[in-house]
């Protein structure tokens, strides 16, 4: 006997993988190194997002506007460094740029955010200057770009299979520019 596939239409199986996202039952978790640290170590942030009110590419945190739709993000501080802090992210609502505006809400712009946090990238000598360590990764030269993309991470991805209902996890390591700069701000705090 020839096997067959219960979802011999990937369609079908697109169409289960979506529910679960439209019913919010996808868990996401993203890493982000953000500027500041928070006042808790862990904390849900629950306020609309909305379209902005000036600039098109942007959202806005807008409570009763006719764009506003629910978005509610739980964060974790994993470590905190001088003027900088690793936080983990889970997004309950998935709004466009939701991660980013609530994090900018409790005072802590993602690194290198131009669009809400006003820098593109980040260099060993403006690090130098934020920390106020003249003697900070010595051996890059001021000019060394550190990073020059957001300090956001899609970092891991939970799913129930469409087919077996099996619980599965997918995980992204951390990049390598992030990881680095991690290992320069760790050392900035010893």
């Amino acid at each position: 006997a020839k096997y067959v596939a219960p979802f011999t239409d990937p369609d079908e199986a697109h169409r289960k993988l979506a529910e679960q996202f439209q019913q919010r039952t996808v868990r996401k978790e993203y890493l982000a190194i953000v500027v500041g640290n928070p006042d808790r170590d862990r904390d849900r942030i629950d306020f609309p997002i909305g379209n902005h009110p000036k600039y098109r590419e942007r959202k806005a945190l807008r409570s009763g506007h006719a764009s506003s739709r629910e978005a509610e993000t739980f964060y974790e501080v994993e470590e905190r460094f001088k003027a900088f802090s690793l936080i983990r992210a889970f997004p309950k609502t998935g709004r466009t740029h939701q991660i980013r505006l609530h994090l900018v809400h409790i005072g802590c712009a993602v690194l290198c955010d131009k669009l809400y946090g006003g820098r593109s990238q980040l260099t060993a000598g403006e690090l130098r200057t934020l920390l106020r360590q003249k003697n900070l990764a010595c051996e890059l030269a001021d000019e060394a770009v550190l990073l020059n993309r957001q300090a956001l991470h899609a970092h891991r991805l939970h799913v129930t299979h469409p087919l077996t209902r099996q619980e599965l996890e997918f995980t992204s390591p951390v990049p390598a520019d992030m990881q680095k700069l991690l290992l320069v701000l760790r050392e900035a705090d010893i």
